[in-house]
């Protein structure tokens, strides 16, 4: 991974874009929480910064430009808050591509994986209510624990407590994000997502934004002509970096405006 502390400049990143947005076939996609919308302690309350669904809406509709959303929400709240309605031209992926918007696409739980979900989602319920005020998020695939904003005294009583459950729990997949312990009773990763997707349209190139460690599934399999992006801090295999979401809206326009004088 490339250290932290030094963001690419700027130029470098347009240059990067530029020579992207002309190849004939691009696949642009993007993670949702903190990197188009910036990261809040109530999760349902997240909302896209102004400016991110529409240049990526005005992409979609580009010749040659196929543009997903990859998060590690469930498929439905992830339609809710970003907005994108079924059937539209941007593709969902949900639960870090275990559930799309596309047909085909998806995993189907076991009952074995059910059950494994139900007495997970029960413990950790349990964890929250003995580490007041963290939060309990449920999944199709996973169920999650949330301690942002919280005293991290508590946040890391907590946290130890749901590794255990998922470490009791031979079936269960433990995955760490910012504040959050995810339990997932099947795997799923966004890179197989996001690169599948390229495959699946004959893509040239990928433009991948993302600010978590989920998102090291992808940058970690990029390739040369591709644009890996990490938003904010952290050591990242992405070779561009971005400051915050409040620089994505911007990033997004020029693509958008540098694919349209391509003739994308």
């Amino acid at each position: 991974m490339t250290p932290d502390p030094l963001p690419a400049r700027d130029d470098e990143l347009m240059l990067a874009l530029a020579r992207f947005a002309a190849l004939p076939r691009v696949v642009v996609a993007s993670d949702f929480d903190g990197v188009l919308a910036p990261l809040v302690d109530d999760p349902m309350s997240s909302r896209p910064l102004p400016g991110t669904m529409a240049a990526l809406r005005e992409l979609s509709t580009l010749p040659g430009t196929t543009v997903a959303l990859v998060s590690g929400r469930g498929l439905g709240i992830l339609a809710q808050l970003t907005g994108v309605p079924p059937g539209s031209a941007i593709a969902l992926f949900g639960s870090h591509g275990g559930e799309g918007s596309l047909a085909g696409v998806g995993v189907a739980l076991t009952g074995q994986q059910l059950a494994d979900l139900r007495e997970v989602t029960a413990a950790l319920a349990q964890v929250v209510a003995d580490n007041p005020p963290a939060r309990l998020e449920r999944k199709p695939m996973a169920s999650v624990l949330h301690t942002r904003g919280i005293d991290p005294l508590v946040a890391a009583r907590a946290e130890a407590a749901a590794v255990a459950v998922g470490q009791a729990r031979p079936g269960v997949e433990i995955m760490h994000g910012k504040d959050v312990v995810e339990l997932a009773v099947a795997r799923a990763d966004k890179g197989s997502a996001v690169l599948g997707l390229a495959a699946s349209v004959g893509a040239d190139a990928i433009c991948y934004l993302g600010d978590d460690l989920t998102d090291e599934s992808v940058f970690t399999r990029l390739g040369p002509a591709d644009v890996g992006v990490k938003v904010g801090a952290g050591a990242s295999a992405a070779a561009y970096r971005l400051p915050g979401p409040d620089a994505v809206p911007a990033l997004l326009a020029t693509l958008a405006v540098r694919r349209l004088e391509a003739g994308g």
